[in-house]
């Protein structure tokens, strides 16, 4: 078999873990989220968000920092912390479960993908992306990654409509039509 390249290295000078994940480059911070959170002006939620994303792994997507570790890295108090939670937990950005580990009750966030991929958003978190086109078949608004282009334009990955693009002129499909000049003689 051919020889394997690691997906995984480190410097040896610093320590820092240098990751690509299959399919490409990767941002370990959700841009998409950090959006929608500026947009409806939820900074508290974006903190909060980048606190959970600084203790990400190699194990994926799952942290667990408890509050007052999450309260030193932002500067907030827990009240604070449980709103941003929760606006986090309502835009899907995150899930959130409990455990217990003796008499203490422990939460374990997930961030899932919905932040890092706007077309996975749910309608309310979506609605506060930028908006770049609109499917013809379904009509859902779209940003830059819920279309793709194809042979005969964009295509909405949704449902395989064509999309009309803001300041992209339309591509018409490519039809063979043979068309039958009329001679006429006088």
């Amino acid at each position: 078999m051919g020889e394997r390249k690691a997906m995984r290295e480190i410097d040896e000078t610093t320590g820092e873990i240098f990751t690509i994940k299959p399919g490409g480059m990767y941002a370990p911070f959700p841009i998409p989220a950090y959006q929608v959170l500026a947009r409806l002006g939820e900074h508290h939620a974006s903190r909060v968000l980048t606190c959970l994303v600084s203790h990400l792994g190699s194990n994926g997507r799952a942290v667990f920092p408890n509050y007052s570790t999450i309260s030193n890295e932002t500067g907030m108090s827990r009240n604070s912390i449980r709103k941003s939670l929760d606006i986090l937990l309502e835009l899907g950005f995150i899930k959130i479960s409990t455990w217990r580990e003796g008499k203490k009750k422990r939460n374990l966030y997930i961030i899932q993908e919905e932040a890092y991929l706007s077309r996975l958003m749910n309608k309310y978190a979506r609605s506060y992306r930028d908006c770049f086109g609109a499917c013809r078949r379904c009509g859902t608004k779209l940003d830059k990654s819920g279309y793709k282009e194809g042979p005969y334009g964009h295509i909405h990955i949704g449902c395989g409509g064509s999309v009309k693009v803001r300041g992209i002129p339309s591509k018409k499909p490519f039809r063979s039509l043979i068309l039958k000049s009329r001679v006429t003689e006088y």
